[in-house]
């Protein structure tokens, strides 16, 4: 799915009281990507949400950041999620990726710098998106990020053989095709190198995401090893926050993004 050109695009554009708001479905190569932008005058936070989230995982935070920074800030749907359609023939990471720059590069912020934010395996997508601008990400913010290896493979492996197709409703079989695509995206991110010179910022949630306890201290010990790999990388605890840090602590990481963009954006 990539953006060669805006076959259709449905725009809504509206003020409040720091910037424009610009909401646009994208259409192309028979597919829809649905991204919001607040303009500010200052440089742009790009989000990525959760695994089977939207968009609006980010409604409680990124308007308070824009509001703060006067940055401008850009949340989307990725394939399959909100708005945005999903091409199950044709899904891959990397093609998300691509169609994200596309659309970026059609609404003017193809040469912006970034500074990125995602949660879980919203973080391998700034991962790829970082490892591919590596002169325009300025810092990534990960929330209890998912880290790409051959452990978190065998755990995407296992769990997906766990699932029967028939058991998804229609309304959630882009969920199916997420899990089913996830040992490919872990074994993807695994080797593409982060760039060592980009700051990094990782909020480990104190809870893990899974039920076996086993699970959540690799999952955390993955998160702590990826830090100590790089001296440009520090580790934060989200005291007593559930995997979805960004819905139980939303003004933890207001301030904590806050504060790392301003050390950053100079």
């Amino acid at each position: 799915m990539i953006f060669k050109g805006l076959l259709a695009a449905l725009l809504l554009i509206v003020g409040n009281a720091n910037g424009q708001v610009l909401d646009t479905l994208l259409e192309g190569s028979g597919t829809k990507l649905h991204i919001q932008v607040v303009k500010g005058p200052n440089t742009p936070i790009l989000f990525e949400s959760g695994g089977g989230l939207d968009a609006s995982q980010w409604d409680s935070i990124a308007l308070v950041l824009h509001d703060r920074l006067k940055a401008t800030v850009i949340t989307y749907d990725r394939a399959g999620f909100g708005q945005s359609t999903l091409d199950s023939a044709n899904y891959s990471i990397l093609r998300e990726i691509e169609s994200l720059e596309s659309a970026l590069a059609r609404l003017g912020y193809g040469k912006s710098d970034f500074i990125l934010a995602g949660h879980s395996p919203g973080g391998f997508y700034n991962r790829v998106f970082a490892a591919r601008h590596p002169n325009k990400v300025k810092g990534v913010v990960l929330l209890d990020p998912r880290i790409p290896s051959f452990e978190d493979m065998n755990f995407a492996k296992s769990y997906f053989l766990t699932l029967d197709r028939k058991d998804f409703e229609p309304g959630y079989i882009n969920l199916y095709h997420l899990l089913r695509t996830m040992e490919h995206r872990s074994d993807y991110v695994r080797q593409v190198p982060f760039p060592g010179h980009i700051p990094v910022l990782n909020i480990m949630a104190e809870k893990g995401p899974f039920l076996d306890e086993k699970e959540n201290e690799r999952f955390q010990n993955a998160q702590r090893t990826f830090v100590q790999a790089n001296k440009n990388r520090r580790l934060k605890l989200a005291e007593g926050s559930s995997h979805n840090i960004p819905n139980d602590q939303p003004g933890l990481v207001i301030e904590l993004i806050h504060s790392f963009y301003q050390e950053q954006i100079h």
